[in-house]
């Protein structure tokens, strides 16, 4: 029995077929429909279809790939990126600059205009909720927190190269 047959793929059917550009390298989405199954490539924004798998021999840009079936480390491998892009988008949602909507590298002032104007939105007493003002309130705790740790940490630097700098005049 050949590998071929053991993973149960047609390359002129596209039955459990991976298709890859060539041209940049990334593998296409597939987008099944009624008959035809259609492939693009993200990056390049290239597309094929099924019914176009004669070209696909000949065809320098495309490449099929036979799925493989998937092992017990696959698997587990697939539970820990999924764990882990979980655990990422938590974080995201918790990053206290999106959400008040501005960058680390925003002046305070545009901080401090970017809160006055989400409170005014999100307070109670203007139509909002306690916990979207609650949550804003604590995302801007916490960048006042941090951009002050940033200031005492960048004092104590500074303070700590002046100290080494200034050596003692050297004796002749």
């Amino acid at each position: 029995m050949s590998a071929a047959a053991a993973t149960n793929w047609n390359w002129r059917t596209l039955e459990n077929v991976e298709v890859e550009c060539t041209h940049c390298g990334v593998r296409m989405t597939g987008h099944a429909g009624p008959r035809v199954k259609y492939f693009r490539c993200g990056s390049c924004h290239r597309w094929v279809s099924s019914t176009y798998t004669e070209v696909f021999k000949a065809d320098a840009k495309m490449r099929t790939h036979p799925v493989k079936e998937k092992s017990e480390s696959d698997e587990r491998f697939i539970a820990v990126k999924d764990r882990l892009e979980a655990w990422l988008a938590a974080i995201d949602e918790q990053d206290p600059y999106r959400v008040l909507g501005v960058s680390p590298l925003d002046s305070p002032e545009v901080v401090r205009a970017r809160f006055r104007e989400l409170a005014l939105e999100r307070h109670p007493d203007r139509g909002g909720s306690e916990a979207k003002m609650r949550e804003l309130n604590v995302a801007y705790e916490k960048i006042l927190r941090h951009r002050q740790r940033k200031r005492i940490e960048a004092l104590e630097a500074g303070s700590a190269t002046r100290e080494t700098s200034v050596l003692p005049a050297r004796s002749r």
